[in-house]
């Protein structure tokens, strides 16, 4: 993934917020003081049997937003409000807000036509820069031995003022935290039935964890580092589900930048931004839905660019659609019916530089990896003064939306859509309305969410599952 400080430097209206973005430390040393800043907590005070909440199974009984300062934005709030009004009756909300923003929010849910007697507040004070982004700072699970409920976080979570969600949700509710010595987030995390999926990116980096000189594990003589680090994920997040890592075998070959033409005109492609390292996006949630069982097999979505171009009569040259068609096959392996939906990477063109520029910015130690993009520009005939102009991508899905395979309350889906806002993704919209059909489900379809996506994430990232029903 591209590094931040060059992104803002070539694409300096990017949005803020996204949820790929981490917090960018001075200089190592005190990189390193902040790694080594908390001393390990017990996994929580007698959990015993930890049970991860599902993804997809059962009513949406509880769940936690959070709604940061800029929650404001128009484009943002159409978001929430949506996904608010399609919510039934009913459902608890846990909502972490900046303290400013209380008046406004009380209207979002009472104008919907939920009681405010279902919602409990926890305010932060307005000076925390915390995220919209509540999937991820934790996973959300249950001791089956006492029915108590955690939010048990990974050992580090280097984005903004995320870290303190958790601990703010505990001081006014009945839920209990945690921490692993593990890495993960809750976005590469999907929940099935007698498995749950992780992302490979955070398994790898937990493997690095273990090993890591003066890190807070010692991997037990003669066990195998990955053994041991799926262990400790049993024993800190779920003891009887099957863990199955999602990922290609090696890493995807994909640099940060390309220089490329196309016509007369030359551009610079930001084309790893939200790309993983064994996954084609940083997240399981952003490409793969959980549907449940339907007879017989566990039934799930995983997102296609091919059929996206197809749709859209393009073309998508940094896509990665083979990835996906992995994930897909392996998903195959382990039993479960796929489905295949258009899933899009979408270019947006931004500022332009002089190939000059670009060259400069190149020998700086930090931008290393721009040179070969230079030399790709120089090659296709750019000069000096040639003008070439940064284009950066980012993923469109639909699989990132709320599921609901209940036995009590039927099937529904929460889907966001795009075409409001670019009309030409209404065809993907409705193919997906159609699809989800077609799976015996009640589509809700919500606001458009391309503010969201803009920023690497749609509706699944901007909630937490605290309690699932039949």
């Amino acid at each position: 993934m591209a590094s931040s400080h060059l992104l803002r430097t070539l694409v300096p209206d990017m949005p803020l917020h996204k949820r790929t973005e981490r917090d960018v430390y001075a200089d190592p040393v005190t990189a390193q003081r902040a790694e080594a800043a908390g001393l390990l907590r017990p996994k929580a005070a007698g959990l015993r049997s930890p049970s991860l909440t599902s993804t997809y199974a059962g009513t949406i009984d509880r769940i936690l937003f959070a709604f940061p300062r800029f929650a404001t934005d128009p484009d943002l709030t159409a978001g929430y409000k949506s996904v608010i009004a399609a919510l039934r009756h009913g459902t608890e909300f846990v909502v972490v807000h900046a303290k400013s923003l209380r008046p406004g929010i009380d209207a979002w849910f009472t104008g919907a036509g939920h009681s405010l007697d279902k919602v409990t507040f926890v305010e932060l004070a307005d000076y925390v820069n915390f995220t919209d982004w509540a999937e991820d700072g934790y996973v959300s699970l249950t001791d089956t031995a006492n029915d108590a409920s955690f939010l048990m976080e990974p050992w580090e979570f280097p984005r903004s003022g995320d870290t303190l969600i958790a601990e703010a949700v505990q001081s006014v509710t009945a839920t209990k935290v945690g921490q692993a010595p593990l890495i993960f987030q809750g976005g590469n995390c999907l929940i099935g039935d007698d498995f749950w999926l992780l992302g490979k990116d955070y398994f790898a980096d937990s493997v690095q964890l273990a090993g890591r000189q003066g890190g807070p594990l010692s991997i037990p003589a003669g066990t195998a580092p990955d053994a041991f680090v799926a262990e400790l994920f049993g024993e800190f997040t779920d003891s009887t589900r099957r863990l199955i890592v999602v990922g290609t075998n090696k890493a995807i070959p994909l640099r940060g930048y390309y220089g490329t033409k196309e016509g007369r005109r030359f551009f610079l492609d930001i084309a790893a931004d939200g790309a993983g390292t064994f996954q084609p996006i940083f997240h399981i949630d952003m490409l793969i839905t959980l549907i449940g069982k339907s007879g017989g097999a566990f039934e799930v979505l995983v997102g296609s660019p091919t059929l996206a171009d197809t749709l859209l009569g393009r073309t998508s040259p940094y896509g990665l659609a083979d990835v996906y068609d992995t994930i897909a096959a392996q998903l195959t392996r382990e039993g479960c019916t796929v489905h295949r939906n258009p899933l899009v990477h979408h270019p947006t063109e931004g500022q332009r530089f002089t190939l000059k520029q670009l060259r400069d910015l190149a020998q700086d130690p930090r931008n290393q990896e721009l040179g070969p993009a230079v030399d790709e520009l120089t090659a296709a005939g750019a000069s000096a003064t040639t003008q070439v102009t940064a284009r950066s991508w980012h993923h469109i899905t639909w699989n990132n939306c709320l599921v609901e395979n209940s036995s009590a309350a039927g099937k529904h889906v929460y889907m966001p859509t795009f075409g409001g806002a670019r009309p030409e993704l209404k065809a993907i919209d409705d193919e997906m309305k159609r699809l989800w059909g077609t799976l015996g489900f009640t589509v809700h379809a919500l606001a458009d969410f391309n503010a969201f996506a803009e920023r690497q994430g749609v509706v699944h990232c901007i909630k937490k599952y605290l309690r699932r029903g039949r």
